[in-house]
């Protein structure tokens, strides 16, 4: 007897789509692998749903078949990425998804609602300005937009430096959890850079608290000679510090009294600006 036809339509639901990868850019490289594809288009299907899935609906709408739908269903639930009510049967996202997405924003979201903000900023004000983020004690430079004019320091995005002697990490601290202030404060760690460093840890308590209150702060060649820096905290939704702004200006050609008249603002404006677009895409 002849043997019964072995070929697959696209649009049988209930047959595999194993072409699907090859609509995806990059699919075609022999480092693709197609199985990982199939299992995120499940996940997909959740995030634009926004509702529990059954097993057939997932076979449907993602052209996987069903049998094969049934493996990754059962596999996402066993790595904890997918729960089934016991009663219905059907699937939904579980909480290690938002687990993924909470390690995501700190840095990766933080610097794209940045950068744009602190491009324009740059255009204005034609001053160095960086976003940074606290990396243990130190402070990391994450985003960073040059200035048109000479400069006393110059160095590239991934540069560590003490947080308690900089302005962008004054003005994280002052709104840190008192035992990263107290292990960025702790005296080893108070090595004087300049002349102007202050490394007294009950008077950088108290430039702290000024810090909060006046919500910047500021570091008078503390870091580096010749450098003069402002900064103010960027806060995510839940009101904690995940960053901040800072601009940077050489002695003499800028003074203290003169950035704080009209760098202050700039830093400040520029912090709230990227809070609130942190705030919004929760």
């Amino acid at each position: 007897m002849p043997r019964a036809s072995q070929s697959k339509t696209r649009n049988d639901p209930g047959q595999p789509d194993d072409d699907a990868h090859s609509r995806v850019e990059g699919s075609e490289s022999g480092l693709f692998v197609a199985s990982v594809e199939k299992a995120f288009r499940v996940l997909d299907l959740f995030k634009a749903s926004r509702a529990e899935l059954g097993l057939s609906e997932v076979a449907a709408k993602s052209g996987i078949g069903k049998s094969a739908a049934q493996r990754f269903l059962y596999t996402l639930q066993m790595l904890g990425y997918l729960t089934q009510n016991p009663t219905t049967k059907t699937f939904r996202l579980s909480s290690k998804l938002f687990e993924l997405s909470a390690s995501y924003i700190p840095e990766q979201l933080l610097r794209e609602k940045a950068e744009l903000v602190l491009a324009k900023a740059n255009r204005e004000c034609e001053e160095t300005i960086n976003l940074t983020i606290l990396d243990g004690t130190d402070v990391t430079y994450i985003v960073r937009f040059l200035s048109k004019h000479v400069v006393s320091v110059n160095f590239a995005v991934g540069t560590k430096l003490p947080a308690f002697c900089t302005a962008p990490g004054r003005a994280i601290l002052a709104y840190a959890e008192s035992r990263i202030v107290d292990a960025a404060l702790a005296r080893p760690l108070l090595v004087r850079r300049t002349e102007f460093t202050e490394t007294d840890p009950g008077k950088l308590h108290q430039i702290l608290k000024q810090v909060k209150r006046q919500g910047y702060a500021l570091a008078d060649q503390e870091a580096f000679i010749g450098d003069i820096s402002v900064a103010a905290p960027v806060m995510n939704g839940a009101g904690q510090v995940v960053g901040a702004i800072n601009i940077a200006v050489p002695f003499p050609r800028w003074s203290v009294t003169r950035a704080q008249r009209l760098l202050v603002p700039v830093v400040k404006n520029v912090a709230k600006e990227v809070s609130e677009a942190l705030v919004s895409d929760r």
